[in-house]
């Protein structure tokens, strides 16, 4: 169930949402992507001042659940459209967002990553798409990291699929704040939630707003477009005939 899989407490001041499915690397199935969805538009309208994202396990989110879309021809198109609402819910939540990335945050792991205000990693955190191999575009992820690493940064990051380190990874502004290892991620990002939630929260929202409005984050044609692009692409023979080649190899490795 995919309320056993999405950890929600937005009792307090700050909200947390966790990703519980470690023995999957927190791969995203619909329905969990469905309730990330619904969680995040009760932040929204909720009393809780800051929302810290994390993940159960080794890592934060390896991407989505490939079982499931190799059963069910088509649902890589659903993912995406559901990746896309969390990245755009994200962005615009008025409450400020903290990831704590522990591992992997691949694929729509990253991607929802580059929807959050501060990214918390170590340099054994890892961020990439290395999704062309199985025929799926990451345009979805466009309208967001762009603006956390630049126009020429986001190409490379997007077309060459490859996996870069979190020491990287805040060289180039994904990562906002890099401890030293994985095991003070959590206490770090604590701290960073704790300082935002003992601001004045009107003036912090409309900070983001602010911010959002000049950084194109409310306008919906970049984000509609992005998400179109990779959903289409998703559905195309291509991507199905790559996803299945894909899957067959890693079966047989087994």
């Amino acid at each position: 169930m995919a309320a056993d899989l999405i950890q929600v407490d937005l009792s307090g001041p700050i909200g947390v949402l966790t990703l519980d499915r470690p023995e999957q690397r927190n791969a995203l199935t619909s329905a969990m992507m469905s309730r990330m969805i619904d969680a995040i538009e009760e932040l929204a309208s909720g009393d809780s001042g800051v929302l810290l994202l994390r993940g159960n396990g080794p890592s934060f989110c390896a991407g989505f659940d490939l079982a499931d879309a190799v059963a069910q021809p088509g649902l890589m198109g659903r993912y995406i459209e559901q990746l896309g609402a969390i990245t755009r819910a994200l962005r615009r939540l008025p409450q400020v967002v903290v990831a704590a990335v522990q591992g992997a945050a691949l694929a729509g792991g990253c991607a929802i990553v580059s929807a959050c205000d501060f990214v918390v990693a170590s340099p054994q955190s890892q961020f990439g798409y290395p999704v062309h191999r199985i025929g799926v575009s990451p345009a979805v992820s466009i309208p967001t990291l762009r603006q956390h690493i630049g126009d020429g940064r986001c190409r490379a990051m997007m077309m060459g699929g490859e996996i870069i380190d979190g020491a990287r990874a805040a060289g180039i502004g994904l990562v906002s704040h890099l401890v030293g290892t994985d095991s003070e991620i959590e206490d770090a990002a604590g701290q960073i939630c704790d300082s935002l939630a003992d601001k004045g929260q009107v003036a912090l929202r409309a900070t983001k707003r602010w911010i959002n409005v000049l950084d194109g984050s409310l306008e919906d044609a970049p984000f509609d477009a992005a998400t179109a692009a990779s959903a289409a692409a998703a559905v195309e023979p291509e991507a199905q005939r790559l996803l299945q080649s894909y899957w067959s190899r890693r079966r047989d490795l087994r």
